[in-house]
């Protein structure tokens, strides 16, 4: 039996913080070296939409700890470079 998991993140962000971050996750999420998972990155308005799809728990955790943390490390370059730190 094959099982499958889907998961759906929407991150509200300030300005145009979620397209400037989409078009930089979408190399990765286009890029992945697994064939067990896939990544979908989008920007809604103020909003970052990741939907993450995995074979087994494992890769699933794996790609949203991986992708929750460059977001992280990119909404706070943003954040620094646009001065609203």
């Amino acid at each position: 039996m094959e099982r499958h998991v889907k998961v759906s993140i929407s991150i509200p962000m300030e300005g145009k913080a979620s397209e400037i971050i989409t078009r930089a996750l979408k190399v990765e999420a286009d890029s992945l070296p697994s064939k067990r998972v896939t990544v979908s990155v989008e920007a809604s308005g103020c909003v970052l939409k990741l939907e993450v799809n995995a074979n087994d728990l494992t890769a699933m955790r794996a790609s949203i700890n991986s992708f929750l943390r460059w977001i992280d490390s990119a909404l706070q370059v943003h954040k620094l470079v646009s001065g609203k730190d």
